[in-house]
């Protein structure tokens, strides 16, 4: 049986990466979530690891409409890649942004698209207290350059990685400016170490990076604008962000859905009444998307509005997932921990940046007709 709400977001996968989702349908669900998860090295060597770079730079130029189906597609297939793929994928995205102009950056492209190059993302996540812009980097300065000491934890893709986003502030006589740095996985200075000890998206790869003074060249830099002030380059890597993250997370829980449609499991109303909400929940970043892609500029409002159907995502998924490991059954609980590891991986939207109650003044504000402040 195939599952309607999946259709258009496995043939979009099927066009930019022919065979790959079945591929990983071929690989046994406990092996694809699992630490030692095979679905990373095979999104490397065959998955839309391009996606979002343009065509002229050797990639697939994908549109955001295109990569929100991609990751849902993912997601419901795969949790673990679609939640480290969505970091690779905002990565590149900021990086196509700042590449504008730059013979560095759009070599760099180049260099991703042919050689297959998957990006983590170090920006800081995880500290409690810590602002969203706020950096996990000691910056020493140097002659060419800055050496970076810190760490990052968790990080996805910590072990495939072959280059490392992270941030650090720069001091400057009118203020404090966000700095990106994009640092080769082999770079002396870096470590890997456990950390993840979850069994939900366990084959995400989100273990601690420590970095130890390590080196950053002035040409592998690049300045998002003042810390104070959302930038352009700042502004997309947030809109890309949770408009991909929320599309990941659809998609796991959209996998659980598939699995009480495809057993008919309790009755048509309740099946319809699922149904309903993911189709709500994929429209709302659907309709995002389409205006992202009209708006290159970004419209000063679109983050505000992605975060407000974000956190009503949020809720819409932990009502879905509940009621559809409900009705999957005591028996299927008992015999498998599939579907209960669907549920708990349905459940991690919440806990990726910026936290609801973080946003909640920025929000009210903006809903009371102010300008949206994310910083």
């Amino acid at each position: 049986m195939n599952f309607a709400f999946l259709e258009t977001p496995r043939a979009l996968l099927e066009r930019h990466a022919p065979g790959f989702d079945a591929e990983l349908a071929d690989i046994p669900f406990t092996s694809r979530e699992s630490r030692a998860s095979p679905a990373i090295p095979a999104f490397k060597a065959r998955g839309p690891v391009a996606l979002l770079i343009p065509a002229s730079a050797g990639g697939l130029g994908a549109s955001a409409l295109d990569a929100v189906h991609v990751q849902c597609a993912l997601g419901a297939r795969a949790p673990s890649l679609a939640v480290a793929s969505t970091m690779h994928q905002f990565s590149v995205a900021s990086l196509v942004l700042a590449a504008a102009g730059d013979a560095t950056q759009g070599l760099l492209l180049r260099a991703i698209a042919e050689q297959r190059l998957l990006l983590a993302s170090g920006f800081a996540e995880g500290v409690p207290g810590r602002g969203i812009l706020d950096s996990g980097m000691q910056a020493e300065s140097a002659d060419g350059g800055v050496y970076l000491t810190g760490c990052k934890k968790p990080c996805s893709l910590a072990t495939s990685m072959d280059l490392l986003t992270a941030s650090y502030l720069r001091e400057t006589q009118t203020g404090d400016e966000l700095m990106i740095a994009l640092i080769p996985a082999n770079t002396p200075g870096i470590s890997l170490h456990a950390y993840w000890s979850n069994p939900a998206l366990a084959g995400a790869q989100s273990d601690e990076l420590r970095l130890d003074r390590v080196f950053v060249p002035n040409r592998l830099s690049v300045c998002a604008g003042p810390r104070e002030i959302l930038e352009p380059l700042q502004l997309a890597g947030f809109v890309w962000f949770e408009l991909l993250i929320s599309a990941a997370y659809l998609g796991i829980c959209a996998g659980l859905v598939e699995q009480v449609v495809d057993g008919a499991r309790w009755s048509e109303a309740d099946r319809v009444d699922l149904g309903c909400e993911l189709q709500l929940g994929l429209a709302a970043l659907q309709g995002l998307a389409r205006e992202l892609d009209a708006d290159g500029a970004l419209a000063g409002d679109l983050l505000a509005r992605l975060l407000l159907v974000r956190y009503g995502l949020e809720r819409s998924l932990a009502r879905v997932s509940d009621r559809a490991h409900e009705a999957l059954g005591g028996m299927r609980f008992i015999a498998s921990g599939d579907a209960s590891i669907r549920l708990l991986s349905a459940r991690g939207l919440c806990f990726h940046p910026p936290a609801r109650i973080a946003m909640r003044t920025a929000l009210d504000a903006y809903l009371r007709g102010g300008a949206f402040n994310l910083t």
